[in-house]
Order: structure tokens, then C-alpha cells, then sequence
């Protein structure tokens, strides 16, 4: 026992000792081997210093990280290898050896695993995501001369269809949709800025920090009833903590008309209009002698010799006259954020201005933006977010309608004067003797002007570390606008010549009047929801659980007055009393709402998701009310395998997706249908037209029913299921996203087709049923050679859609665009089948002997001939039902298919390029008779175009004979139904960042952008493709912008 005793004593310090030799001897050795200071630069690219850059000792686990000035310092041994990682960078390995000095040029990643997208209610990192979420930084979109944010995103990601209908300031008709249509209602995609509903139409472009699109069901269910056509999430800069920094961004841009009519000159007018009347009549309007006068430039008038009025033989391009062909656009930012952890801000704000094409009076838009962001860590438990926003939008056009005075700028004739002759003593300066002056109604017309200003203001709770894991989130934000629209019209007169002064040969606006609309609205958003998260070895639990209570009120009134007693001077208290009148209108609704989201996650291979939103609308009747929306989705990283890490290098990232979803649509169910609401009309007796013989042709006020009730109506229900595969490669310099996606609407709201008889409007139903689907693909590529950074991005979707069931109005009519036919996809094209024109007059008599037509009798040589599809010897339309639509065919959709945009760029030493082509490779764009047919009414002149005509001498023209209506030739017919595909540089950007020393300035980078400068398509000179369909002569032109801006930062 005592040996044992001793020999325990004895182990103890020899074990101390040896432990203490071995210690001094790795000293030694480690004393022994010399540690060198390494330091150096971290930059991108373009040579712009990165801060937060990790720099670590690979398998040692010391390092450091890069300062503001990307700079960093490190103790090191020569057989060391360093690391180099931050978040949008690929990662970069340099070995020490003998350096000292080790200075790197970082290059950005094309997609990194650890990046954040925002979802509903919070984010996730994308690796994490089992949905289909697409996401654009505003840096993708940054410096491209547009109006607003939705212009922006055309074609940058599949499965987002941006739409315009026109070109005017204030007025370019935007729209979005994603992943083709949910509902034959067109319901639009639900659009949230910082978590309040806004028009993303007038949120500043250049305040952008991200932009998420929620595409399938299990990513935009945790949205409910207004998901159905997806959600898109608006993230703006935000205040983050640092030293006070200003930027400056500015932009001047100028704008060129594009796809303009061009118009002849007035002989060769009048001869087109001679050969539409001598076909027509028989008879010529001119003689030689006349056109003699036209190409007289020194002979422009004579009085006519048996009317008091002067004729024309004037010159006049009344295009050059009333358009500008170039005009400006500008755009300007100013960013103030900075300070500690504590409490930091970010102001931010922002003036846009356009003008339009108009040479005089009022056409352009202005907006101004204004935003505070404030961030407060309380303490330990409790953080604040305070977001207040401001924004204008004023729009000035011209009363009479800036539409249609480009109809008369393009179609006016052009022998008519711009002014009436010196020796008229009729007091009028411009000349309306033949037709109304466009010229002198841009000047003298009146004015219309719209202001639309909206206050935002949130306000964020957060409480936090009380349980670990769990946080409390409690949101309140509002939303007020406030619209004040008047137009003042004023009259204009235009008489014949001073022999007889009192003739009034045309007028417009008469009488004179003005329109006052004033609108307030107030939008209120209330929710609170629950984030526990909890991690067990592999296992990782997200819950969230909330709700939210919404409501919404508009008070509108409008007034109207007639006869002003001065043409000058506008007031509703100066009008004529008896035609002054007024109305209210007051929309109120309360959306009330529980919903919640689970996620799972194994060792990052195994996702799952499953997530809900119960929605209550005051909209409904009570039995009705109430719906849930559920969803499931679930991901396999089949990359995170042992099986296939260790086996498939090349291949960082392999994900497959899938998920089924249950979305709804309220939008199309207006306001309270379950009730009998009334209406209040007024009776006017100065109507003799219809003469308001109920009350005794007195002015009489009097209450009614507009539309039956439907106490059974509910929302539309959109079942969505996507499946989806991610894959990276080559370090993830490749990336690849692929989904295929299947919608079904299945109590589609729809109107019984019933006879007027009823004598009252019929509700919707959910009695209609639509599907719809569709694929997408993005492929991306990111790379560099040496200090070159490049990258290359390709994306393409398809969405195609069927009326299952439609029970309204079944009928293709006489052709044309049918929206909506059971069996078909909504937006068909249907027209006749031609076989080229008739040649001659042997031509023509066998065409007469087969067939005769229900529009036109007077064929001739040089008319369209039409196939008689069904036989009958006559051609026509049938009963206009797709069963027996006569000769009508199906020719196709207006919808774009295979929507697509390719965009490649580079940077190398401070220089940057990039281009962005966008188009559609398949689609009908179909063109209004009217628009076609020269002289469809005899104030419309043709354009130069209609040169190409059919003559015996041009028997391969493109347009048919000039004759003086459409009657026959320009009927919807596989001829006018035009490929509407198009390929169109979208945006081409050159800029040069300026090296600067940075005790002042930070950062200072000057560029050229040009927007929509180029394209390549079968459809008409004179009209752009991207217009949506049915174009007529009144379509406000678009525009190739190039602007000159600089990005600077202090």
C-alpha cells in the first residue's frame, strides 16, 4: 500500500515534467520558425476597394478583415495559405511563400449559396428556399434612362411579363404579370414596398436595394386572397451604421421619337385620295389644273367661288408642325445615411421629369420622391424601425386629349394651311376651314391636369433575446393618397373666310367646360407575428405565426359645369347653373387575416415547407367570408450528399423542387356584391334626344338598382403546382434555374349570358374555370481572365392558358381580338383566310361567280380576295360561334410567347460595359381597320406607306386598291394579323469609374445609356410591337432614349 502510495506520488510530477518539457520544446521550435507580416489591398475588378473582406489562415482558423479602405494586416508563415471570402465574392486562395505584400482582385460571384432573398414576412438564404423566388438587386437595374421601376424589369427574369400600351409622360399604361394569367379577370400582381402596398409605377428607380418576384404557390400563399397573380416584394435602401455618407446620382436624357407614321407630300396625298374616290364614286376630287396649284409652292389659297371659305393647296407637314421629334427626360438623387449601432439614418430623395412630344402646350410628367429611414437599437431586448415617405406625381396633357391630337397630327390633310390667309379679316390666326387645326388645340385647347400624391409611414417593433430563438415582430403602416384631377376645355371656333364671318365652319370643346375630381384614401395595416427558430444538432425548426387586420376608405367627388362665362377663366362657380352637377363615392373595405409558415431543414439537404393564411373579407356575404389558402413545398440538395460531393467536383449545387399551393383572387369582386346596392341618377331635361319622359321632362333626382345582387359569391381560387431544379457548377460560375408550373382556377368569376330584356346588370358567378401553364430556364455565367470580369445571362419563359368553362357571351362575332371563347385561350385572334388580290377583270368575274360577300358588292381588281371555308358560297361569319364561325379562322393569340432577355457585359480597369436584349418569339399582333384603310373616313389622310398599293402596274403591292371606306379589304384576315415577334436592345450602358482620392469623394463613375434603340421585327414601320394589340392612328408614340449621367458618392 505504501509502495502504491509513493509510486502515485511519484507519476504525478513526472507526467507534470515531461508535460512541462514538451510544452518548452515546441516553443522552442515554434521560436525557431520566423513569422512574417503580411499586408496588402482587397479590391474588385473595377479596383474599388472591398471593406469586411474575411482574410483567414487556412486550417489555423486566425485571420483578420479588410478596413474601409479594403487594407489588412496579418502575421503569417511562409508555407502558410490565405483565404479570402465575402459574401458576393467568389472565394480566392493566394500561398505566402516569400511575400510580404499580397494585394487581390476579387471577383463578384454569380450566385452565392449564402445569399439573402426576401420572402413574406422575413427571409431566407437562397440555398434554403424550396419556392420558386427570382430576385434582381438594384444595381442590375441601375442607370437606365426609364420612367419608372416596372420599366425596368422588363425581360431581366423568366416568368415576369412587363407590358406598356403607350409612350406619353405620366400615362405609359405599365403593366406586370407573373406567369401569365391566373384569371379571364387580369388580376394584377400584389406589389409591396418595405411591406406597404404601393404602385411600384412611382417608386424612384435609383433607391432599389432588391426587388423579389414570389412565382409559385408555396412562396406567395403565406399572401392569401390577393396572391393569385403573385406578389412582388420591394426592398429599398435602407439606413445602415457607418460614418455619415452623401451620394449623388444624375441623369440627363434625350428622347427620339420612334415608329412614327411618315406623311407625303399633298400631291401625292391627293393622288391616293383621287383613286380611293374614283373607285368608290367613279369621279376624281382634283383636276390636273389643281394639282398644278399643289406643287406650286408660291400659289397656296384661292377663295372658293361659290362658298364663303378659302381652298387649300398648301404644303404643310402638320407632323413637323405639332411634334417634337426630340425632347428631354432627367432624373436626379441625393442619398444622406450614416450613423452608430444604435441609431443610424437614411434620407433619401429624388425628382424626375419628362416631357412630351407635343411641340406646344401641356404634355410631361413630374414626380418628386422624398423617404426618411430611421433604425433605434433600444437595448438589449427591443429594436425600431421608422420608415416615412412622400411622393408626387403631377401630369399636365392637353384637354381636348393628347390621343387624338396626334390622330389629327398624323391624318389631317396636308394642303390645309397652318395659318388662315393675311388678307382674312375673320379675327382667327390659325386656319380650321377645311378640318380642325391639331396645331392651334395644343396651344389654345385648355389644360388637364392630374396630381396624385401619396404619404407612407411604418413604423416596426422588434423585440428580441427574452427567449432565445424567439422574436416579436409588431407592424403598423399607412398608406394616403390624395388626387386632385380638373380639366378645363376651353372652346375653340374656326369660320369661313371674312365674306361671310358668321359661318362656322368646326369647332371643338364646345361648350366649354371643366371636370373637378377630388379623391382621399387611406389604406391601414395592422400585424404581429411570431419567429421561433431552434437548432438541434442537424435539425433546424423555423416557426412563424401572425396576423393582421387591414382596412381601406376612398371619398371621391366629382363635379362637372358647362358654358363658363368667360373662355378664359375656369371655376365651377362661373358655369352655366343648370349644367352644373355633382356625385360621391365612397369605397370602404376590412381584410382580417391569421397566417403562419414551418420550415425544416437536415443538414441543409432536406427542406421542407408548409405555410397558410386564413383571409376574411367585409366584401362577402357573411357565409362566405372566410377561406384558407394553404401550401406545401419541399427541396433535396442532392449536392450536400457524401455520395455526390465526393464523387461530382464540377457540381457546387444540385436542387430539386417541388410544390402545390392554393392561392385566391378578390380583385375582380368589387365592392359588396352580396347586396342590393343602389345608385342615385339625375334626369335632365335639356336631353332632346331622349327626353326624360318618367318625370315629365323635369329635372328629377331618383334612386335604383344598377346590378342584381349575388349573395353566393367568393373568391377566386388559384391551385398552383411547380416543380424545379437549381444547379451550379464550375464554383458556381454556371448557374442554371428550370421550373414547370401547372395553374387552375377553378370558380373563376363569370357572367351569365342573358337577354337585355332582364333590363338590369347581372353579377359574376364563380361559374368559369381556367388553366393555365407554362416553363422557364435562366442560365447565367460569371467569370474573369486576369483583372477582366465578364458574365453572360440568358433567360426564356412560356405560359400558354386554356377556358376550360366560360358560360357568358360564346361568340368569335365578325373577328378580330375575341378575349374570352370556352375552349380557347383568352385573347384569340379570328379572321378570314386570303388568297392575295384580284388581278383582273376575268379575275374578278370568276371570283363574283363563286362567291358573294355580306360587306361589299363593288369588287374590283386590286380588292382581297377571301377563302370560303365552310362552302357556302357567301363569304360571312356564320352564326359567330366558334361551331359555326363561317369563314372565320382561329389565327392565333396576342399574348407573347416565349418571352426571353440575353444580356453580356465586362469591366476592366475602372471601364464597364453591358448590353440587355429583350423580345418575344411568338405572337399575333392584329391592326385596326381604321388604322389600316386609308380614307376610312374622309378626314383620314393616308401616310406613305399606302404608296405601296395595288395598281395594275404594282399587282404585288401590300395594301389592296385605295378606296374610300374599309368596307371589304381590310376586314381581320390572316393579312393583317401580323408576326408580332421582336428581338429589341433593351439597354446598352459604357461607363468609366474615375479614379479619385478619397478624403473627399468616395466614388465617382460617369456612363452613356441608351434605351430601346435598336429592334428587329416583321410587324408595320409605323407601329411598335410591344404595343398590345388592336393599334389604331392615336397610339402615343415610344421613345429611343440616350442619357449621360454620373453616380458619385462623398
Amino acid at each position: 500500500m505504501r509502495i502504491k502510495l509513493f509510486a502515485g506520488h511519484l507519476i504525478w510530477p513526472a507526467k507534470n515534467l515531461l508535460s512541462l518539457m514538451f510544452l518548452l520544446g515546441s516553443l522552442a521550435a515554434i521560436a525557431q520558425t520566423p513569422s512574417n507580416r503580411i499586408q496588402g489591398t482587397v479590391t474588385d475588378l473595377k479596383g474599388v476597394p472591398l471593406q469586411g473582406v474575411n482574410v483567414l489562415i487556412k486550417n489555423g482558423g486566425s485571420g483578420t478583415i479588410t478596413d474601409k479602405e479594403g487594407k489588412y494586416a496579418l502575421l503569417v508563415q511562409p508555407g502558410n495559405v490565405l483565404i479570402f471570402s465575402s459574401s458576393g465574392f467568389l472565394n480566392q486562395e493566394e500561398k505566402v511563400g516569400d511575400r510580404t505584400v499580397i494585394n487581390v482582385l476579387m471577383q463578384q460571384s454569380s450566385t452565392t449559396l449564402d445569399d439573402v432573398v426576401v420572402v413574406g414576412y422575413g427571409s431566407q438564404k437562397k440555398v434554403n428556399l424550396s419556392g420558386s423566388v427570382a430576385q434582381v438587386t438594384g444595381k442590375d437595374l441601375a442607370n437606365r434612362p426609364v420612367a419608372n421601376v416596372t420599366g425596368a424589369l422588363q425581360g431581366v427574369m423568366p416568368g415576369l411579363t412587363v407590358f406598356r400600351s403607350s409612350g406619353k409622360p405620366g400615362g405609359e399604361g405599365y403593366g406586370i404579370r407573373v406567369r401569365g394569367f391566373s384569371s379571364a379577370n387580369d388580376a394584377n400582381a400584389l406589389v409591396l414596398v418595405d411591406g406597404i402596398e404601393q404602385d411600384l409605377n412611382l417608386i424612384d428607380p435609383s433607391d432599389i436595394e432588391s426587388i423579389s418576384v414570389l412565382k409559385d404557390a408555396s412562396a406567395s400563399a403565406i399572401y392569401g386572397a390577393r396572391a393569385a397573380a403573385g406578389v412582388i416584394l420591394v426592398t429599398t435602401k435602407q439606413a445602415k451604421a457607418g460614418k455619415t455618407q452623401v451620394t449623388l446620382s444624375s441623369n440627363y436624357g434625350v428622347n427620339i421619337t420612334a415608329r412614327q407614321p411618315k406623311r407625303l407630300n399633298s400631291w401625292d396625298e391627293q393622288t391616293l385620295i383621287d383613286e380611293a374616290r374614283l373607285n368608290a364614286t367613279g369621279t376624281a376630287e382634283y383636276t390636273a389644273e389643281n394639282y398644278e396649284w399643289l406643287k406650286n409652292p408660291n400659289f397656296y389659297y384661292r377663295p372658293n367661288p361659290t362658298q364663303g371659305r378659302w381652298e387649300y393647296f398648301d404644303n404643310n407637314n402638320w407632323m413637323l408642325e405639332g411634334l417634337d421629334k426630340y425632347n428631354h427626360q432627367q432624373n436626379h438623387s441625393l442619398s444622406v445615411g450614416g450613423g452608430d449601432q444604435k441609431l443610424n439614418y437614411l434620407f433619401t430623395g429624388a425628382y424626375y421629369k419628362r416631357d412630351g412630344v407635343l411641340r406646344f402646350g401641356p404634355d410631361d410628367n413630374t414626380r418628386v420622391n422624398l423617404k426618411l429611414n430611421v433604425n433605434a437599437e433600444l437595448n438589449k431586448y427591443l429594436s425600431m424601425k421608422v420608415t416615412a415617405g412622400y411622393i408626387n406625381s403631377r401630369v399636365l396633357e392637353n384637354a381636348f386629349g393628347t390621343d387624338q391630337i396626334i390622330n389629327r397630327l398624323y391624318r389631317s390633310r396636308t394642303r390645309q394651311s397652318l395659318y388662315v390667309p393675311a388678307e382674312d379679316t375673320t379675327g382667327q390666326i390659325y386656319n380650321g376651314d377645311l378640318q380642325i387645326n391639331p396645331v392651334d388645340i395644343e396651344k389654345n385647347a385648355g389644360i388637364d391636369t392630374r396630381n396624385y400624391g401619396t404619404f407612407t409611414s411604418r413604423l416596426g417593433l422588434q423585440v428580441k433575446n427574452v427567449i432565445k430563438g424567439l422574436t416579436l415582430d409588431v407592424i403598423g403602416w399607412r398608406n394616403q393618397g390624395i388626387y386632385n384631377a380638373e380639366k378645363d376645355a376651353k372652346t375653340i371656333n374656326w369660320y369661313g373666310r371674312a365674306a361671310i364671318p358668321s359661318l362656322l365652319r368646326s369647332f371643338v370643346n364646345s361648350p366649354n367646360y371643366i371636370n373637378v375630381t377630388k379623391n382621399k384614401s387611406y389604406q391601414n395595416n395592422l400585424q404581429s407575428f411570431l419567429t421561433y427558430r431552434l437548432k438541434l444538432n442537424k435539425h433546424e425548426f423555423t416557426i412563424m405565426q401572425g396576423g393582421s387586420y387591414e382596412e381601406y376608405r376612398k371619398d371621391e367627388l366629382f363635379s362637372t359645369g358647362q358654358n363658363m362665362a368667360n373662355n378664359n377663366f375656369f371655376s365651377l362657380n362661373y358655369a352655366d347653373p343648370l349644367t352644373v352637377r355633382s356625385s360621391q363615392k365612397i369605397e370602404t373595405w376590412a381584410l382580417a387575416s391569421l397566417f403562419g409558415r414551418f420550415n425544416y431543414n437536415y443538414a441543409g439537404k432536406y427542406l421542407l415547407e408548409a405555410s397558410y393564411r386564413y383571409d376574411g373579407s367585409s366584401r362577402l356575404a357573411p357565409a362566405h367570408r372566410w377561406d384558407i389558402f394553404p401550401s406545401f413545398s419541399a427541396a433535396w440538395r442532392v449536392s450536400e450528399e457524401n455520395f455526390f460531393r465526393d464523387n461530382v467536383s464540377f457540381i457546387q449545387n444540385l436542387k430539386f423542387r417541388a410544390s402545390w399551393g392554393q392561392l385566391g383572387n378578390g380583385s375582380p369582386l368589387g365592392l359588396y356584391p352580396y347586396l342590393p346596392l343602389m345608385q342615385s341618377g339625375l334626369s335632365n331635361p335639356n336631353n332632346t334626344t331622349t327626353p326624360s319622359l318618367v318625370f315629365d321632362n323635369t329635372r328629377s333626382q331618383y334612386i335604383y338598382q344598377d346590378t342584381l345582387e349575388s349573395p353566393d359569391v367568393t373568391w377566386e381560387t388559384v391551385q398552383q403546382s411547380n416543380i424545379g431544379i437549381d444547379l451550379g457548377l464550375l464554383d458556381n460560375r454556371l448557374t442554371i434555374t428550370a421550373d414547370y408550373y401547372v395553374k387552375k382556377n377553378k370558380n373563376m368569376l363569370a357572367y351569365l349570358n342573358l337577354p337585355n330584356i332582364i333590363g338590369i346588370g347581372t353579377p359574376a358567378y364563380n361559374i368559369g374555370e381556367l388553366k393555365s401553364w407554362g416553363k422557364e430556364l435562366e442560365v447565367k455565367w460569371r467569370d474573369h481572365i486576369g483583372n477582366v470580369e465578364y458574365r453572360v445571362g440568358f433567360n426564356v419563359s412560356d405560359n400558354q392558358n386554356k377556358l376550360i368553362k366560360y358560360v357568358g357571351k360564346n361568340s368569335v362575332g365578325t373577328g378580330g381580338v375575341v378575349k374570352y371563347l370556352e375552349g380557347y385561350a383568352i385573347n384569340t385572334v379570328w379572321g378570314y383566310q386570303t388568297q392575295g388580290f384580284i388581278q383582273s377583270k376575268n379575275d374578278l368575274d370568276d371570283y363574283k361567280s363563286k362567291f358573294t360577300t355580306q360587306y361589299f358588292t363593288n369588287l374590283g381588281p386590286g380588292d382581297m380576295k377571301y377563302v370560303d371555308r365552310d362552302g357556302s358560297g357567301t363569304i360571312g361569319i356564320g352564326d359567330g360561334t366558334p361551331q359555326n364561325p363561317g369563314d372565320l379562322v382561329y389565327l392565333g393569340t396576342i399574348n407573347a410567347r416565349y418571352n426571353y432577355g440575353f444580356d453580356f457585359g465586362f469591366s476592366w480597369k475602372g471601364f464597364d460595359f453591358s448590353a440587355f436584349f429583350q423580345g418575344a418569339a411568338q405572337r399575333k399582333f392584329l391592326i385596326k381597320e381604321e388604322t389600316l384603310s386609308p380614307m376610312f373616313g374622309t378626314a383620314d389622310m393616308p401616310w406613305t406607306i399606302h404608296m405601296d398599293r395595288w395598281t395594275p402596274d404594282n399587282p404585288n403591292a401590300f395594301f389592296p386598291r385605295m378606296y374610300e371606306k374599309d368596307a371589304h379589304n381590310f376586314k381581320p384576315s390572316d393579312r393583317w394579323a401580323q408576326d408580332g415577334s421582336y428581338l429589341r436592345l433593351k439597354n446598352i450602358q459604357i461607363g468609366y469609374t474615375v479614379p479619385v482620392k478619397r478624403t473627399f469623394i468616395r466614388n465617382l463613375q460617369v456612363y452613356v445609356s441608351g434605351q430601346d434603340l435598336w429592334e428587329s421585327t416583321k410587324v408595320l414601320s409605323v407601329y411598335d410591337p410591344e404595343v398590345g394589340n388592336n393599334v389604331d392612328a392615336t397610339t402615343y408614340p415610344f421613345y429611343r432614349t440616350v442619357s449621360f449621367g454620373l453616380n458619385a458618392g462623398f
